[in-house]
């Protein structure tokens, strides 16, 4: 059985930050779009942030998370711009509490 990004301790330790400073709601609207750009990524969240490490000390971008996620704004069609922004705004609060950021 696959894991859930809820299954991680990089995500539960993020959903511990995120608890007091946002509505229940909120933070499970974060893991579904964390969840969803997993899926879309093929990577689980450590991957994600291991992928960002990595980048950050190399001067390869086309593997980058950050050019993964312009890829997943430019190619997922199956998410309204709404969701599209979430998903974005997830990704930057999951990384900042992991001690990654995201680049240019």
């Amino acid at each position: 059985m696959e894991k859930s990004v809820s299954d991680f301790e990089s995500v539960q330790k993020w959903k511990e930050h995120l608890a007091p400073r946002v509505s229940h709601m909120a933070v499970e609207n974060y893991l579904w779009a964390l969840g969803v750009f997993c899926n879309w990524a093929k990577k689980n969240p450590d991957e994600l942030i291991l992928e960002m490490v990595k980048s950050a000390s190399s001067e390869d971008f086309k593997t980058s998370s950050s050019s993964r996620i312009m890829a997943y704004q430019l190619q997922d069609r199956s998410t309204t711009k709404r969701s599209k922004a979430l998903i974005v705004k997830a990704l930057a609060s999951f990384y900042e509490n992991n001690r990654v950021t995201i680049g240019d």
